[in-house]
């Protein structure tokens, strides 16, 4: 009886001791995290575009937003308590700017030898691909985070760029570089004896590409 004793306390020693050194080693070395990911490319539809990119603007800006929700309680008497939640983002963006050609019209007279533009749209933003980093966010236990907020963000953030861009040099600057591609196209017309006219929007009459980017 003394010797099963004696065996069956060795056995628990045993285990306990291997239990204890694996434990150990598995806080020491914790395990390694799967992350399984998997998506679905689907195509919506494809459009013909007809777009020139003159300029590129390049943003960083940080964005907040505060959302205060308040509750009034009426008894015993009324009181309001405010509930907030805040996101600050870091938002990395880049603008591209340019023209949408899909509405121009090139006329070519073969008797005047010239050739006429017409339709020549202003420059407008054409894309904006961004990026953003969560920065900071704080909630209330009344007031928290829904994943409809995260796309809301997104997207305001995405529209603080496009307003940013409006606001800064980027037309005009895609203006110039758009008088300038006409001043090539002139100079290649002229060189196989051609002229370059354009008629601007109000105008019935084309005019000299050359007096209009003066």
């Amino acid at each position: 009886m003394i010797k099963r004793v004696l065996v069956f306390t060795g056995l628990l020693a045993v285990f306990g001791a291997g239990f204890g050194l694996a434990y150990s080693l598995l806080r020491k070395s914790p395990a390694p995290e799967t992350t399984i990911q998997n998506s679905t490319v689907l195509l919506n539809r494809v459009e013909e575009v007809c777009k020139l990119v003159t300029v590129e603007g390049h943003f960083s800006e940080l964005y907040d937003e505060t959302n205060i929700r308040r509750f009034t309680v009426y008894v015993p008497m009324p009181s309001t308590f405010s509930f907030s939640k805040k996101a600050i983002l870091q938002v990395e963006g880049k603008v591209l700017v340019g023209y949408d050609l899909k509405n121009i019209k090139i006329t070519a007279d073969s008797t005047q030898k010239r050739v006429v533009l017409s339709h020549i749209p202003e420059p407008e933003i054409l894309s904006v691909d961004h990026t953003i980093a969560y920065k900071n966010l704080s909630e209330s236990f009344f007031n928290s985070f829904a994943p409809e907020d995260y796309t809301r963000l997104n997207a305001n953030a995405k529209a603080m760029l496009r307003e940013k861009a409006k606001g800064s040099d980027l037309m005009q600057e895609a203006r110039l570089e758009g008088n300038q591609l006409i001043r090539i196209m002139d100079f290649i017309v002229r060189s196989a004896g051609w002229s370059l006219f354009i008629q601007t929007p109000g105008s019935n009459v084309p005019l000299p590409a050359d007096s209009l980017l003066t």
